[in-house]
């Protein structure tokens, strides 16, 4: 329950707050703090009563994995044999993940914040003052017994524990540096005019987590069987209790009751490292109060991984933006200096986007597609474990391509990949953001007995997808091999020559439009480049970025792996049953058919929103009659049908085409209607020419 309220009002509920400059604030009436110490010591009673141990000042020296995937924890006192462990290291965090022969993407940051003695104020007022976060200035401060606690975010920050952690340090602090703080104190000067007379009784200086993208690491560690994590927590205990649970389901069940993969260990890809993560944790540090907008991309860690391409895009003027540390081209900047204004609205890029998505309508467009997850999978009893595995068909002869889903224990969404057969063997494709995750799921399942192998070429291939009506005669300019209709049809793919580069042609669409992938050999990524855009040269070729490919998709209804294919849901809640084989047996099937008997309580639906502002955006709410039934998970706007669109999750009452929704962003409620999915050509006629 968040409420907007007015400068005066925000004075009047903390009376220390100066109102020169201040708009208002957003009031949230459960904020409060906690003692640590008191709480940890009452989960301790808790636990014990459950039955734990709890081992107190005991130096864990080290961890060996058993033959049975279990690990023995070799403590002062003596091994303790653990079937689950779980790292909850807090700074500590990547010394007893060596202890397993790995690490995780955390490192440690000075912080720095003073409590104040008595303030008269606060001690006149007979009640608890509010706690106060300042985004304009960087500070925060909650009322610490008759005084304030305020803590800085100050821009010359500092990393800790770089080179190493004192054994000794326990209970220590780090050395105050008032000095680092002073340009930010400023700002807490102004905005609370007592602090200035208060007097400094105390400072504290210690370290605190971040991760590479500054939210927690919850979940299985990769490549570390029956092993978890609770790491990177910013803000400690703050976050125990929400992040202790969903660890705790993840444990128990497999899965926690909403999707985690925002805080799952493997969202990150094998580029992230310690220095990268240092760079980025730097970067969160300075931005802690900085609001993040759509479509912002910042400059840590960037380029980390690239192909030859990425230069000759950022040559025509790419905006580039990272996915998976991949840098892919966003949209293509009328000049050098053009720079796009993010906002929440339809922004100065609205247009350009528009444009790109209207030439591959008319004529074609190219787009590099780098990072896809590409898995090789192999062995004898390769088909068949992957029928056993996807509740989808898989490829059943050689040139076939089908997109398929697997489910997880509970029968709902993991995974969504584009497998093509390949003679003997299988090519697993997915999201650039799987890559881990994708890999790490798939061998948990792989046969002891050596029948199934599988081999990670992300890195060895990359993809050029061109799009639209004269794609495929681009693809015959580029190539000897026969790629006409009767040779390439819809889902099927073949070996070619592009150019003098050998490249595995799939003709499949995730625009709507007649499409064409290449997939090459990445050192001969640019070669094959250039010659399919001379080929394209007298059909108007043009590249086009990732925003007209997801206005594109969203057009045609496509769903999006962890945009609307989550972990919360079923093939049927998300409208997939299509692709589902229920004549087979596969992994989640019981849970699957048995939660289709309980009944389906939320159906994924497509809306038009009567908006022309800006687009709604993931997390937004769907209303129908002033009542929250849905959520946005993904929304663009559509050029070719003229319509603002966003896919939702809503309750399945409301699902019905005849809803009249709303859907509240931008400060309003915008009138919506349901309408079925595929606005764009939904018989799939551009796709088969």
């Amino acid at each position: 329950e968040f409420e907007v309220i007015d400068a005066n009002e925000c004075a009047r509920r903390h009376p220390l707050i100066s109102k020169d400059g201040l708009a208002g604030g957003l009031w949230d009436p459960l904020d409060g703090d906690i003692d640590p110490s008191q709480l940890c010591h009452a989960l301790a009673r808790r636990a014990k009563r459950a039955g734990a141990a709890i081992l107190q000042n005991t130096e864990a020296k080290g961890m060996r994995r058993t033959r049975s995937d279990e690990w023995i924890v070799e403590t002062e006192a003596g091994p303790i044999h653990c079937e689950i462990v779980v790292i909850a290291a807090g700074y500590r965090v990547n010394e007893v993940a060596a202890m397993m022969g790995t690490a995780l993407p955390v490192v440690s940051m000075e912080h720095q914040y003073l409590v104040t003695g008595p303030i008269p104020e606060i001690v006149e007022a007979g009640r608890r003052f509010p706690l106060l976060r300042c985004p304009t200035d960087d500070f925060y401060c909650r009322q610490e017994k008759h005084g304030l606690l305020v803590g800085f975010y100050e821009q010359d920050c500092r990393l800790w524990g770089m080179d190493g952690i004192d054994p000794a340090f326990t209970k220590q602090l780090c050395n105050d540096d008032l000095d680092r703080i002073s340009p930010v104190m400023e700002g807490a000067l102004t905005r609370l005019p007592a602090l200035a007379a208060a007097g400094i009784s105390t400072v504290v200086n210690g370290p605190i987590t971040y991760s590479a993208d500054g939210l927690p690491l919850v979940g299985r560690i990769p490549g570390r069987p029956n092993a978890f994590c609770i790491a990177g927590l910013r803000a400690g205990l703050g976050e125990g209790g929400g992040h202790g649970r969903m660890l705790a389901q993840l444990i128990v069940h497999g899965e926690a009751e909403f999707d985690t993969w925002c805080i799952d260990p493997s969202r990150f890809g094998p580029h992230v490292n310690t220095e990268y993560c240092a760079a980025k944790a730097v970067e969160d540090y300075r931005n802690e109060f900085r609001f993040h907008m759509p479509h912002e991309h910042r400059e840590a860690g960037r380029c980390s991984r690239s192909t030859a391409v990425t230069a000759e895009l950022e040559r025509r003027n790419a905006a580039l933006a990272p996915l998976n540390g991949w840098e892919r081209a966003a949209f293509f900047k009328p000049n050098p200096e053009f720079e796009e204004k993010h906002s929440f609205r339809f922004n100065n890029a609205h247009q350009i986007v528009g444009d790109e998505v209207r030439n591959v309508q008319k004529n074609v467009g190219i787009m590099e597609v780098c990072g896809l997850a590409r898995f090789e999978i192999s062995g004898a009893k390769a088909a068949e474990w992957l029928d056993g595995l996807s509740c989808s068909r898989i490829p059943d002869r050689s040139g076939q391509v089908r997109l398929c889903y697997f489910l997880n224990r509970h029968g709902n969404l993991k995974s969504e990949a584009t497998i093509a057969r390949i003679d003997d063997r299988f090519w697993y494709l997915a999201a650039a953001a799987a890559e881990t995750h994708d890999f790490e799921w798939l061998s948990g399942f792989l046969p002891k007995d050596g029948s199934v192998g599988i081999r990670n070429l992300t890195a060895s291939r990359q993809a050029i997808m061109i799009a639209g009506p004269n794609s495929r005669e681009v693809l015959a300019n580029a190539t000897r091999a026969d790629v006409s209709s009767g040779s390439l049809k819809l889902l099927n793919t073949n070996p070619i020559m592009v150019g003098s580069v050998p490249a595995q042609a799939y003709n499949l669409s995730y625009s709507g439009e007649l499409a064409f992938e290449l997939h090459v050999p990445s050192e001969m990524l640019l070669a094959a480049w250039r010659t399919l855009e001379q080929a394209g040269s007298i059909y108007r070729i043009r590249p086009f970025g990732t925003y007209a490919a997801e206005s594109m998709r969203i057009e045609k209804g496509f769903k999006h792996w962890k945009s609307d294919l989550i972990t919360e849901y079923g093939p049927e809640e998300t409208g997939i049953m299509r692709f589902v084989d229920t004549s087979k047996d596969f992994f989640g099937k019981e849970a699957m058919i048995r939660n289709a008997k309980n009944g389906i309580c939320r159906r994924l639906i497509t809306l038009e929103i009567d908006c022309d502002e800006g687009p709604a955006q993931p997390g937004d709410s769907v209303l129908l009659d002033d009542r929250m039934v849905g959520t946005v998970t993904s929304a663009a706007y559509g050029f070719r049908t003229n319509k603002n669109l966003a896919l939702a999750f809503v309750d399945f009452e409301a699902s019905g085409s005849s809803s009249s929704v709303g859907v509240e962003f931008l400060g309003k409620l915008h009138p919506a209607k349901i309408i079925p999915d595929s606005p764009y050509d939904p018989e799939g006629k551009r796709m088969r020419h």
